[in-house]
């Protein structure tokens, strides 16, 4: 398995220890796997499941099987959180999620065991004038802030990882 397979796993499988997993990214990521030659039966069940109308609870349940068929241990607490916050301000400078999501999102700083935790109040502030000021819908500005604050994230986690 490669690098970036073996990181999406470790994300929704982070996903799942703090929220719950996304059942698309599940079963597309299921498929990338067996086309990548990992084809254990837990493997071929989530991707045979249909990524429209799976549950959530049962992609957590997949997606459990898998880990532990390929033998992959829980992540710790803060090195989910980590991986949350990674995936969510990569989709967010890509613009794969809306501002508006992203900024919701990035709540998990604040999470139990997160190194990141003093970045919430930014977060909180991104979300009140998400909320209150511009109605749930993202302007440019609130884009360029959410866009800063990613990229802050970011380069945190990548000096925390090199320590």
């Amino acid at each position: 398995m490669d690098d970036d397979l073996l990181r999406r796993l470790r994300t929704e499988q982070a996903r799942a220890l703090i929220d719950h997993v996304d059942p698309h990214h599940a079963v597309m990521l299921a498929c990338d796997l067996l086309v990548a030659g990992v084809d254990g039966d837990a493997v071929v069940a989530l991707a045979a499941e249909s990524a429209r109308t799976l549950p959530p609870h049962d992609a957590n349940r997949h997606l459990a099987a898998v880990t532990v068929e390929l033998g992959l241990p829980e992540p710790e607490l803060s090195t989910a959180v980590a991986l949350l916050a990674a995936d969510t301000c990569e989709r967010i400078l890509d613009r794969s999620i809306p501002a508006e999501v992203g900024t919701h999102r990035l709540y998990v700083v604040g999470h139990e065991g997160s190194t990141l935790d003093d970045l919430l109040p930014s977060v909180a502030a991104l979300a009140r004038r998400l909320e209150d000021d511009l109605g749930g819908r993202a302007d440019d500005d609130l884009r360029t802030r959410l866009a800063a604050l990613a990229r802050t994230i970011l380069n945190r986690l990548t000096a925390q990882n090199s320590t």
